[in-house]
């Protein structure tokens, strides 16, 4: 069975046809469906309308509870400094005035006059303690100040 040139080039050209037709070049595709949100809706699963939580990963947790933990040692120590500074302040203002009222008493009695020097110079150390203790709690203060420490610390209210 021998071919003539000619039937070889129809066969070819049927062939070639064939090939490069309408639907070898996408003009027979159909178009890709366009869904809506309402399309979406009809296929959500119960767990689907959780909005996105991003889970922290242990490194982070540990970064936030170690950060929570130094925060609340510092409250303490802010809190206890200060309050043990304002405890010594009210116990020498305490102090003077216990002492003035002995010296009252014992001017209008009649007391040797060593005694009322004691008391006397019991007063003046006292007022100097009273000074000291103040001028540490104005240098907390301070310090509080310079490190952004909110005033609440030093009274001990926290939020």
């Amino acid at each position: 069975m021998k071919i003539s040139s000619g039937s070889l080039f129809i066969l070819l050209l049927v062939v070639s046809v064939g090939l490069f037709s309408g639907s070898a070049f996408g003009e027979d595709k159909k178009e890709a469906p366009v869904y809506t949100n309402q399309d979406i809706e009809k296929y959500k699963r119960p767990s689907d309308s959780k909005t996105g939580v991003v889970k922290t990963d242990n490194a982070e947790r540990k970064k936030e509870k170690s950060q929570k933990s130094k925060e609340e040692h510092e409250k303490e120590y802010w809190c206890k400094t200060a309050s043990s500074y304002k405890k010594k302040i009210e116990k020498v203002k305490d102090d003077i005035a216990e002492a003035e009222k002995e010296l009252s008493g014992e001017s209008s009695m009649n007391v040797s006059y060593k005694k009322k020097k004691t008391i006397q110079n019991k007063i003046t150390k006292s007022k100097k303690q009273l000074r000291y203790a103040e001028k540490d709690l104005g240098g907390l203060e301070d310090e509080a100040h310079r490190k952004e420490v909110p005033p609440g610390w030093l009274r001990c209210q926290f939020e």
